[in-house]
């Protein structure tokens, strides 16, 4: 699924150290858009992930106090531009 964040940035440069910890990112998660604000007092991003909930376990823990983050899955019916999945596709049972 796809996973839009929206980070109110309180600390810019201790975001920026907390961030690069992140990568490598577990199996199962990826970025497919990291959009800071030209004052980085803000930043948008588009994940995809099996659940919010993994996504949120693990990105909270590693951002810390730095920022507050938002989460929100993505009506891909109704988005425009998504990239292609790099998830598998689950099998469908007939």
């Amino acid at each position: 699924m796809f996973i839009a964040i929206e980070h109110e940035i309180h600390d810019p440069e201790q975001f920026q150290q907390c961030a690069e910890q992140v990568f490598p990112l577990p199996e199962g998660l990826h970025v497919h858009q990291f959009l800071p604000a030209t004052d980085l007092s803000k930043a948008a991003c588009l994940y995809e992930a099996p659940s919010v909930e993994r996504l949120r376990s693990y990105l909270d823990a590693a951002l810390g106090d730095a920022s507050t983050q938002r989460y929100f899955p993505v009506a891909e019916g109704q988005a425009i531009g998504l990239p292609a999945s790099v998830s598998p596709m689950p099998e469908r049972h007939a």
